[in-house]
């Protein structure tokens, strides 16, 4: 607006939303001239840039007078949009600064954004937590390449939704099906891979031969991720990423997304969803025999082995998951980017109990809500070495977690 405006005292942003195409978003703000303030807007499409497809940049731009032409484009993108040397007006953010909802105090404000912005990574925590704890609570062992499993989710769902584009796809509902059931689907059968070449030889064997197993995995599939993604990342355009404004405070407005809802609520009812299925369902009550007494077990004809394979799938199934959720969320992932969501939802899986089901969806949540109070009051920069000190704390003194064993020595895994 700056550029637009060029002899403008003041601009203030009022409301940021969607707009028909071929543009992407409508800006209106107040424009201060020579005393007087007046209403105006902008209108703005954006694409692939001409110099490098793999880079978005404006592409249309109309104002209340004029349709700006290509060459004007080109002047604004190369001479003003892409100098770092100018001071631009401070960003007020998306949403409707004037929208006729609730006023709280500041403090509360940041808060309610700040768990807004969390609902993503505490989903994505929880859905690994319970994949951690499936296979913990079966054998008592520990498979350290989740975060992995859900790296190649988010991949693959990225190259899902690339090629539904390209395809000519916009149907929104039918690229993020697809992706999810592609991106998943590829954890599930990567799973199955490592479960029988890897995890199935070593987990019922005493000894730390299958943590050394699977970080080997885990190294394995984020180098073969890394040569198959290239040494660019790619990413898709934002997905139902319009704010929806909920309160405001001294002209700071605390929006989300449907996709932060969304993501939100889906993880947190499918982790209940396995939880509830834990407990009544045939599957479950296998699981629990083997995870009780493997040995009766088997002789009352209760495959370990098959129930391995079938927990394995689930575990895979709900990594893969979070990846996808990963790539709609924040429009991409690489390779390396399920190492400290692995980390996070074994930390999860330990504050809650590693081994309960029940457990690890609340130690996901439990974590979400302090990652989220924390990065509302305290330095973010600080927020995941904080986490860590909330896991050793855990296992100094409650070491079974929240709904984990009661005693207080270590147990053998």
């Amino acid at each position: 607006m700056p550029a637009v405006n060029l002899d403008a005292e003041k601009i203030y942003v009022t409301k940021v939303g969607p707009a028909p195409p071929p543009y992407t978003m409508r800006i209106d703000y107040r424009l201060t001239q020579q005393g007087q303030t007046s209403p105006s807007f902008v209108l703005c499409g954006f694409g692939p840039s001409e110099r490098d497809d793999k880079v978005i940049e404006l592409k249309i731009l109309s104002t209340p007078t004029e349709i700006f032409s290509p060459m004007k484009l080109h002047i604004l993108n190369r001479y003003w949009l892409d100098r770092h040397d100018l001071s631009y007006p401070a960003d007020p953010g998306p949403g409707d600064t004037e929208a006729n909802v609730p006023e709280v105090p500041k403090a509360l404000a940041y808060l309610l954004q700040s768990v807004a912005n969390g609902l993503p990574n505490m989903a994505m925590t929880t859905l690994i937590a319970v994949a951690y704890a499936l296979i913990f609570g079966l054998v008592g062992r520990i498979n350290l390449a989740f975060g992995d499993f859900a790296a190649l989710g988010g991949i693959v769902s990225i190259a899902a939704v690339l090629t539904m584009l390209a395809l000519g796809s916009n149907s929104l509902a039918l690229n993020l099906v697809l992706a999810a059931l592609i991106g998943v689907g590829l954890a599930v059968l990567a799973g199955q891979v490592v479960e029988h070449l890897v995890f199935a030889p070593l987990a019922f064997r005493r000894g730390q031969s299958i943590l050394i197993a699977t970080v080997g995995v885990a190294a394995i599939m984020r180098e073969l991720m890394r040569l198959l993604e290239g040494p660019e990342n790619r990413w898709v355009p934002p997905i139902d990423a319009m704010p929806i404004p909920l309160v405001k405070a001294e002209g700071f407005i605390v929006n989300v997304t449907p996709m932060q809802i969304g993501v939100g609520l889906g993880a947190t009812l499918l982790a209940l969803l396995v939880a509830r299925l834990m407990q009544v369902s045939e599957f479950g009550r296998r699981w629990r025999a083997i995870s009780d007494d493997a040995l009766m077990a088997n002789l009352l004809g209760i495959s370990s082995r098959g129930m391995l394979s079938q927990t394995f799938a689930l575990a895979s199934a709900l990594a893969g998951l979070s990846g996808f959720i990963m790539t709609a969320t924040y429009g991409g992932t690489d390779a390396y980017s399920g190492v400290l969501i692995g980390l996070k939802g074994l930390v999860a899986a330990v504050i809650g109990g590693i081994g309960s089901v029940q457990g690890a969806l609340l130690g996901g949540l439990a974590l979400g809500l302090f990652e989220m109070v924390w990065q509302a009051y305290l330095p973010i920069g600080d927020r995941d070495v904080a986490v860590m000190v909330v896991m050793v704390v855990m296992l100094i003194f409650r070491p079974g977690g929240f709904l984990g064993y009661a005693e207080t020595g270590p147990r053998q895994v």
